[in-house]
């Protein structure tokens, strides 16, 4: 296993801070938009400590064995196949190894216009903002109708949107604007 930083450690996460901050949200939409650069940045820095440098102590009896190799600090520089069909994968600190199959679990980065499921004049019209969809307080798009959470919504919203935690405050937040459509569309 190559990655980019030190090994986690195999303990149980703490999560339980981050509801006091998602019920923040359901009730101030705008909270961490308004927050400094810098205290988003700790909030972010906080959540991947938690969810990246942190292992559930289960997976350790099976990482811990002579099939598994962690190379911390590491990360793959160049793959070649060899003659039957075995890959020489080398890493950034310069160490060969030969591998019978390569997986890359290498997270992502939000690029809204790569949805495939996003015709292009929908494209045309979505406001983006570093790949991201510009969301109001209720996660509604530029698009009137088109709601987006999950992953695509943490720069609006935090880090906490691209986890389940966030699914109740996103739920509230999207029902309260559709029932406002709804409303209004009742009394026309």
């Amino acid at each position: 296993m190559s990655h980019r930083h030190s090994s986690p450690t195999f303990e149980v996460a703490h999560w339980s801070w981050v509801n006091d901050l998602v019920d923040i949200i359901a009730d101030d939409p705008s909270w961490f938009r308004r927050l400094s650069q810098q205290e988003k940045d700790d909030i972010t820095q906080r959540m991947w400590a938690e969810g990246r440098l942190k292992l559930e102590p289960w997976l350790e009896p099976r990482l811990r064995s002579d099939r598994v190799r962690l190379c911390p600090h590491t990360q793959l520089v160049s793959c070649t196949e060899r003659e039957h069909g075995e890959l020489e994968a080398e890493l950034s600190n310069g160490e060969k190894l030969n591998v019978d199959q390569i997986v890359l679990a290498t997270g992502y980065k939000v690029d809204i216009a790569r949805l495939p499921y996003l015709s292009r004049n929908l494209l045309q019209r979505l406001e983006t903002q570093n790949g991201f969809p510009v969301l109001d307080d209720h996660f509604e798009s530029s698009i009137p109708g088109l709601f987006i959470t999950s992953m695509p919504a943490t720069q609006d919203f935090g880090p906490f949107f691209g986890f389940t935690i966030s699914v109740r405050t996103s739920a509230k937040l999207i029902c309260a604007r559709l029932a406002k459509y709804f409303g209004e569309e009742k009394r026309a």
